[in-house]
């Protein structure tokens, strides 16, 4: 089976400010209504975090925004970082509803359900880059004692891996491919390609400014082709399917 990716996956380019810059950009404070502090104080970090990074976020200066003094907080996150966990506990919460809408309903193969998988990633870091950084920012987040944090981790790997099963499944990946493998390798290229992205990496891979949305979601298309063609071509060795030896001495 061969995917004209490009074609069917492909929409116009969308405008080069996400909806959290928007959103975020040139606030000095974030809106505080009693009674919903800890919201606020999620939303006051990914200020920070998108004006100077997940390091320039403090508990302090989320405090200074919303309005409170320096010691209200610490009934929601006793340090920063659970402000930083809480923050991207939501920020998994963003990526599933992102992904959600991706999959369209014509998308009835694993292998379509698969590209849209990856769409989603992408518009998600795309849309909203403050989270993106902080899910990214793993020495500043607790993920392991953050149950909601690690279920909506976990069950984002999951849903790949059971996609590609199922691809695998359908003939339109190769069986004999690890679906491990496979799985870290698509979500290796989604992420890769946000980090380039919002790190400014794409000018110098001959992406002109304006095009990243349609250069990246091609990238990511060709990966899905490749995939698919790989499974069609009788006879082609499998350079990934074994798992590499250890070299003995």
């Amino acid at each position: 089976m061969e995917v004209d990716v490009v074609r069917d996956y492909i929409g116009p380019p969308r405008p080069r400010r996400s909806s959290e810059q928007g959103a975020y950009m040139g606030m000095e404070r974030t809106t505080y209504h009693h009674g919903n502090l800890r919201q606020a104080l999620i939303e006051a970090a990914l200020e920070l975090a998108l004006a100077r990074g997940p390091e320039g976020v403090s508990v302090r200066e989320a405090a200074r925004r919303v309005g409170v003094s320096p010691g209200a907080p610490f009934r929601h996150f006793p340090d920063r970082r659970a402000l930083m966990t809480a923050v991207a506990q939501e920020a998994t919460e963003r990526l599933r509803i992102e992904v959600r809408h991706a999959v369209r309903p014509a998308d009835r193969s694993a292998l379509r359900r698969l590209a849209a998988l990856g769409r989603g990633y992408l518009r998600w870091a795309e849309r909203h880059p403050a989270h993106f950084r902080i899910v990214s920012a793993r020495d500043q987040i607790d993920v392991e004692t953050s149950p909601g944090l690690l279920r909506g981790m976990l069950a984002g790997r999951q849903e790949t891996e059971d996609t590609v099963r199922a691809a695998q499944a359908e003939g339109d990946i190769d069986p004999a491919h690890d679906t491990q493998q496979l799985a870290l390798l698509a979500r290796a290229c989604v992420y890769g390609l946000a980090r380039m992205r919002l790190d400014g990496h794409l000018p110098q891979w001959g992406v002109a400014p304006g095009d990243e949305t349609r250069a990246t979601e091609a990238a990511l298309a060709l990966l899905i082709d490749l995939m698919a063609r790989a499974a069609n071509a009788p006879g082609q060795a499998s350079v990934s399917a074994s798992r590499p030896r250890a070299t003995r001495a």
